[in-house]
């Protein structure tokens, strides 16, 4: 059967998905028109032919093997140990590593050397939170189904019995799966940090982006919870996303975090006419685009965050992202929430200076 979203639907008619293709391009061919006048490949125009690949792979998708999804390549089966190595590896693409290292970096990258300072570290947060945005808005506009029996996985005999739930947890996938998430989300965020770190060289960054990228693009297959077509249309649309946003944001997290704040308001309102639609989900982004955009906006944080201070505000941070996933509360509160986990993230390190320097005159 075939899953589309209403509210495109009726621009489409009997075909949506040309409908969902056409909005692309409307988006972003303007990209492609835009040069220096020195030369043919622009940042811009190698952006827009990035899109315009995940358009046609998204085109061939739906217009030549609509019921296979055309690439469609996955292991029914995998061994135990095989399974469960996989189902570990993909948890390093899983929405909670993501926002884990990228909040990370922004705490403790200035005074590690990851980064130079903490713009670029909000610049890497806020590229998580708009690229988390984009997946949720690509799969409700897009709705298509995982292969056969992604969310089936038998633990093998030697599992541990009151394990088996953390088994599937690890090795199946529900939901939408065009394009793959963990893919596109890997691709933003690790391109990001590939970025804007100042660790290494810049090749060796990049190297291992996309050997990360690759080991998580290959686990999604193993695992049987994607077709490869969905995995290689994830790659594309990530990077994409994260060259578009580059050069919208110019550097400037506080363009980045508008950039993650309209996109988030996109994903909320594609989900909300999707019957199957979490909105709450999509709405954990958008708070958390809007919360650190307001918060670096009035703050500006220019101190560096110790390794206790870091502590100090992730036990505040953290169990806001931890009961809003757990509770799944309705959207304005599940915004309010996650504003406040990006607000106190971004003007931790400002507030932990003001503190040291009060204690420091009153002594």
């Amino acid at each position: 059967m075939e899953a589309s979203l209403p509210l495109v639907s009726l621009l489409g008619g009997s075909t949506p998905e040309v409908a969902h293709l056409a909005l692309f391009a409307v988006l972003f061919v303007p990209l492609a028109t835009v040069t220096d006048g020195r030369s043919r490949w622009t940042p811009r125009r190698i952006v827009a032919v990035t899109f315009g690949v995940f358009v046609l792979v998204a085109a061939a998708t739906f217009l030549l093997f609509p019921e296979s999804r055309g690439l469609g390549f996955s292991f029914a089966t995998v061994p135990g140990v095989v399974g469960l190595t996989f189902g570990v590896v993909t948890q390093f693409g899983d929405p909670w590593f993501l926002v884990l290292v990228a909040t990370a970096v922004y705490m403790l990258g200035s005074s590690r050397s990851l980064i130079e300072s903490p713009s670029d570290g909000a610049f890497v947060l806020a590229m998580t939170f708009g690229g988390l945005a984009f997946v949720d808005l690509l799969k409700h506009l897009f709705a298509l189904p995982r292969p056969p029996g992604a969310a089936e996985a038998t633990p093998p005999t030697w599992f541990p019995d009151l394990l088996g739930g953390l088994f599937l947890e690890l090795t199946t996938g529900s939901g939408y799966a065009f394009p793959s998430g963990h893919a596109l989300g890997t691709t933003i965020v690790f391109g990001a940090l590939a970025y804007r770190l100042a660790v290494g060289t810049a090749r060796t960054r990049w190297v291992a982006a996309a050997v990360g990228v690759g080991l998580i693009v290959l686990s999604r297959l193993v695992l049987g919870v994607h077709f490869l077509v969905d995995v290689v249309a994830g790659v594309f649309a990530g990077v994409a996303f994260l060259g578009a946003v580059a050069l919208v944001a110019d550097d400037r997290p506080l363009r980045a975090f508008g950039v993650a704040a309209v996109v988030g308001v996109a994903a909320v309102v594609v989900t909300a006419f999707d019957p199957q639609g979490a909105v709450w989900a999509s709405g954990q982004w958008l708070g958390a685009a809007v919360g650190g955009g307001v918060v670096w906006y009035l703050v500006r944080p220019s101190a560096e965050l110790g390794l206790r201070g870091s502590l100090l505000a992730g036990a505040v941070v953290a169990p806001l992202w931890i009961v809003t996933y757990a509770l799944s509360p309705p959207l304005s509160v599940t915004v309010v929430a996650t504003a406040l986990a990006a607000g106190v993230t971004i003007g931790a390190p400002s507030l932990a200076a003001r503190v040291t320097e009060r204690r420091s005159v009153g002594s």
